[in-house]
Parts: C-alpha cells; structure tokens; sequence
C-alpha cells in the first residue's frame, strides 16, 4: 500500500470511529478526492550560484534554489516543515531543515528558497564542475526529503522522496579587487650594506561573490617617480568579500640605478617622506575557469614615511 493510499485510509479510519464514538453526530464520511503532498518546481532566473571560492581561497560555494511551492489539493494546507538534502553533481554537500509555515490556498502556490552552502574541499569532481558552471556548462542539482503538511484537521508526513531537479549556471562576474597601500607597514631598509630592500604591504579587498588568486608580472616599484626595481607578485588568494594582506619585496641593483634613483632611495633611507608607487599587470586566475586581467586603472601609491631598523 503506498503513501497515500495509507493516508486515505488512515482518514476513512478516523472517520469511522468518529461516527462510531457516543454521541457523535456524523453518520459517515467518504473522502472526496486523493490527498496529495504539496509540489516544488524550482524557478530557474532566481537560482543561481551566489558565491564561489575555489581551493586557497575558502573552497566553498554558496547557491540558492528558487522554488515555487504548489498545492495540488482542492482544500487549504499548511506546508509546515521541510526536511532535506541536496545533492550537487551527484555529491551530498548540505543538510537543513525549513519550517516555513507556509499556508496554501486550494489549487495555490507560493515561493520557497533553499540556501545553499557546501564546502568543496577534496571534491575534484565537484570543483571542476562548479568551476565549468561559470563558462559554459550548468551544473546539475537535486533536492531530497521529507514533508509535513496539514489541513484543517489532519497532519501528514511523507517518505524521502525527490523533490525537485534542475541545473543552474553561475551569474556573477569576477570583480577587480580594491588595492591601497599599507604606510604603516611600508618600509625601506638595508638588508646588508650593499643591499637596499623595499618592502610594500598592500591591502586588498575582494568585493565581489567570486574568489580568485591575485598575482602580478613584472611589477615596477619608483620612489619619487624614479624607477627602482622590478618583480613578479606570487598568487595570493582572495576569497569572496573578504580583505587580504599582500607582501611584495624589491631589492633595487645599486650599481644599476642612475643618480636621480640613487638620490630618492637615500631619501627614503634617511626617513624623509617618499613617494612610492608601483605599476604593471595585475591578473585574477578563477581555478578551473580562466585568468582575468585586473583593469589598468589600479594603483597602489603612498608615502614612505620613517626608515624602520630591521628587527
């Protein structure tokens, strides 16, 4: 006997020993139709991947699954609670329970949200997938569990089952990051007599709901305008809306640099206020999607503003 044969049963039953208790009023009750468990279909223009942070950077993802909620029953029900399991890619990431309390007309609908969040972590299949949902392959999903609805006079609990299935791409775009220099951190010294160092700290800030891992080639130092030295920046990841911390090293060639360079580094050796910026190509590199270029506008500029012994 299936569900819901059981649970017409279980009505008819009530019914009876209603009729048959003392004093009772009602003669019989036949049941005028099969009682259904209220129906999901997801609504694909509101599901989408919210965030994604690949290895390094989080290795996590954040989804919602837009659904509209449908009452298939000729009488009002209440969907009271939700039990259940998503499954992305043919892996089981998350787990919850909703108690929405959501009242439907006869024959009505409304819409239910599942938030998502799933940690990627030693997941290839699955990373590699979510990774394609950002270019051109959508990433599959299904929802399983468990129902509690209930009518005016009775409650009902339905087996696992499928709720929903569908596929979704991602709808965000990588955002340039947000770079300032960190004054209070940035120094010049000599490491040895013969060996100037510069050392930038720059803070970043990822605004947008896509981490990546920032890095650099052949980035320019210049104090007071004057180039001094040149370096790659190794990836640093930056995980979605998150702040980071950027080191970045240069050791200007004394030999190598003309007069008005040697004159702006010994300025900033002796503490007085220098000017220093640094220039070339900033990239975003998505795990498993592709490299983005940071937009030329960037800058990173700021005052050396004391010598500091090294500690």
């Amino acid at each position: 006997m299936g569900p819901r044969a059981r649970a017409l049963s279980a009505v008819a039953t009530l019914a009876l020993l209603a009729a048959c208790a003392p004093g009772a009023a009602i003669k019989s009750a036949t049941p005028l139709g099969e009682i259904k468990p209220p129906v999901f279909e997801f609504i694909p223009v509101r599901t989408t991947i919210d965030r994604f942070d690949p290895p390094g950077a989080g290795a996590g993802l954040a989804m919602t699954v837009a659904t509209m909620v449908h009452n298939p029953n000729s009488f009002p029900v209440s969907l009271d609670e939700v039990d259940y399991q998503v499954v992305l890619h043919g892996d089981r990431v998350a787990t919850g329970t909703l108690e929405p309390r959501l009242e439907l007309d006869a024959d009505g609908e409304k819409t239910l949200s599942f938030q998502v969040h799933a940690d990627l972590s030693g997941k290839g299949g699955l990373l590699r997938a979510v990774a394609r949902a950002f270019s051109d392959t959508p990433l599959p999903f299904r929802i399983e569990g468990t129902l509690r609805f209930s009518s005016a006079s009775y409650a009902f609990e339905t087996r696992k089952t499928l709720l929903l299935a569908g596929s979704t791409f991602a709808r965000q775009t990588v955002a340039p990051p947000r770079l300032s220099l960190d004054e209070t951190a940035t120094r010049v010294f000599m490491l040895r007599p013969d060996v100037p160092v510069i050392q930038v700290v720059v803070k970043a800030t990822n605004p947008g709901d896509i981490g990546y891992f920032l890095y650099g080639k052949d980035l320019a130092v210049t104090l007071a305008g004057e180039p001094l030295a040149r370096q790659d920046m190794r990836p640093v990841p930056l995980a979605a809306g998150q702040d980071g911390r950027i080191d970045l090293a240069f050791y200007p060639s004394l030999g190598s640099l003309d007069a008005p360079g040697r004159d702006a580094l010994q300025a900033a050796l002796q503490g007085v206020p220098t000017l220093l910026a640094v220039e070339g190509r900033l990239y975003m590199d998505v795990l498993g999607v592709d490299s983005f270029e940071v937009p030329p506008q960037w800058e990173i500029t700021g005052f050396v503003s004391a010598h500091r012994e090294v500690p």
